[in-house]
């Protein structure tokens, strides 16, 4: 019975088994994709530049960068040119503005020079004048008086000539007199005031050993 089972076994049809052949081998001249796209990265990879196309890119890059220091530098020129030149010309706008106010002052005083024969009270009078105009014009620029009769003493401030005694009327350490005046500019000290300072007796007497 097992003997003729065997004899009897279907046989691979003749069409199947050429359609596995053909599956199992593969077309002779044929690439795979793999080798396409290794064949298509080749082909796009571009060509390293020369060495005279690489010395020609540099040197144009330089010649920019150099073009472009250049103007720079020529702007700053002339930026400094004109700062210097607007600041002269503003410095020459204030010495006319100041002369110009200081012209008033010194025509009452040539006025006051010409009548100086004729009346001495009037002659007076026109000099009390040209000060009170030299006082608001000082006052007008920023500039300010040092106070010293009546106050204190203040080294910053005062330049002490010489000592008298401590009185009621002038406490030691107080200014008597005021030799020569000191000012302010700006709220800075521009000259200090020459004064005269009490001192008690025993600052200015010392006592000899």
């Amino acid at each position: 019975m097992e003997a003729k089972e065997q004899e009897t076994a279907p046989e691979p049809d003749a069409d199947q088994a050429a359609g596995n052949e053909a599956v199992e081998e593969e077309p002779a001249g044929v690439a795979t994709a793999e080798q396409q796209d290794e064949g298509s990265a080749e082909e796009a990879e571009p060509e390293p530049d020369s060495i005279e196309d690489q010395l020609a890119r540099l040197q144009e890059e330089r010649d920019s960068y150099l073009d472009g220091l250049q103007r720079s530098r020529a702007d700053l020129d002339n930026f400094r040119r004109r700062a210097t030149q607007e600041k002269l010309q503003s410095a020459s706008r204030g010495k006319a503005d100041l002369l110009r106010d200081l012209l008033p002052i010194l025509g009452n005083m040539r006025l006051a020079l010409q009548h100086a024969e004729e009346d001495a009270e009037a002659v007076k009078q026109g000099i009390q004048m040209i000060w009170q105009q030299f006082e608001t014009f000082m006052r007008d620029q920023g500039i300010e008086p040092v106070a010293t009769v009546g106050e204190p003493f203040d080294p910053a401030h005062h330049e002490a000539l010489t000592t008298i005694p401590a009185t009621d009327d002038h406490p030691p350490d107080t200014i008597v007199t005021e030799i020569k005046a000191g000012y302010f500019f700006e709220g800075q000290l521009l000259t200090a005031a020459q004064v005269v300072v009490a001192r008690s007796v025993e600052e200015a007497n010392p006592a000899t050993e």
